[in-house]
């Protein structure tokens, strides 16, 4: 009777014992279809079905097939994300409410023109830009003035010589490279008007009875802008060119201040 008690005893410990050593099995499948990623609140189900797979293909040898990530190695936790995008935006980009990318610009003004031989008078000038972008652009202006009839008078008292001419005109044609590299926004009474500052560098010829030549031209500037279509402008520029007066040459530098109102084609941004 002991004898088949103790078989009986045996017979169930090596039932329990195969049951024991089958339930590690199947854990890590259960712990790998519960792995989720840490930056979601919730379990997706196809976070699931991932993890499930990656676990049943690592329990597979090793073969030709490419081998699959798992589902934390595909988590990416969303501040750091944000940061990456946030890194990864353009900076220093603007925006204006005034573009003048692909526009044309006619300007029409007037304004004081300084001579360092001739006294100062009045400068008509006209001009056409074309802005290859906000910040660089092209420009072709033609400018007209006249020699100042009273130190024309004070000269020929003094030399005892007398000059025909008494209204000698001067005329410049100009080709500048301009150059916008501030732009920004000022309150003028109750509104808020946009802005830019530009640097003008090029070349020039005069056609007048003093001086006909090459001259060389530098100015600044600056623009504010009306709407879409318009801005008012006022310009510096200086110009040193050879001028001749009563059989004497002088390297002379010009200065003139012109206002100039500026219309933008098209019309809108």
């Amino acid at each position: 009777m002991r004898t088949w008690v103790v078989v009986v005893v045996a017979a169930l410990g090596l039932v329990a014992s195969t049951k024991v050593h089958a339930d590690p099995a199947t854990e890590p499948k259960q712990a790998a279809t519960k792995r989720v990623c840490k930056a979601d609140d919730e379990p997706k189900p196809k976070a699931k079905q991932a993890s499930t797979k990656s676990t049943s293909d690592d329990a597979k040898p090793d073969g030709d097939a490419p081998e699959k990530q798992r589902t934390t190695q595909m988590c990416i936790d969303q501040e750091i994300a944000d940061r990456l995008a946030l890194k990864r935006k353009r900076r220093g980009a603007v925006d204006r409410l005034f573009v003048k990318q692909g526009r044309h610009e006619i300007s029409v003004g007037g304004g004081y023109y300084n001579s360092d031989l001739l006294s100062g008078t009045y400068i008509a000038s006209v001009s056409y830009a074309y802005h290859m972008t906000d910040e660089t652009a092209v420009e072709f202006s033609g400018s007209w003035t006249h020699a100042n009839a009273d130190i024309i008078r004070a000269l020929e008292d003094k030399r005892g010589v007398v000059l025909t001419d008494t209204y000698a005109r001067m005329i410049f044609g100009e080709a500048m490279l301009g150059w916008s590299p501030v732009y920004g926004k000022l309150r003028l009474g109750g509104s808020i008007v946009h802005f830019d500052l530009h640097g003008d560098i090029g070349v020039g010829v005069i056609d007048s009875s003093t001086s006909r030549g090459a001259s060389g031209v530098v100015g600044f500037g600056i623009r504010l802008f009306m709407g879409q279509a318009a801005a008012f402008r006022i310009d510096v520029r200086n110009r040193t060119f050879r001028q001749e007066l009563l059989d004497d040459r002088f390297l002379v530098n010009d200065a003139a201040v012109t206002a100039s109102l500026s219309v933008f084609l098209p019309f809108h941004n």
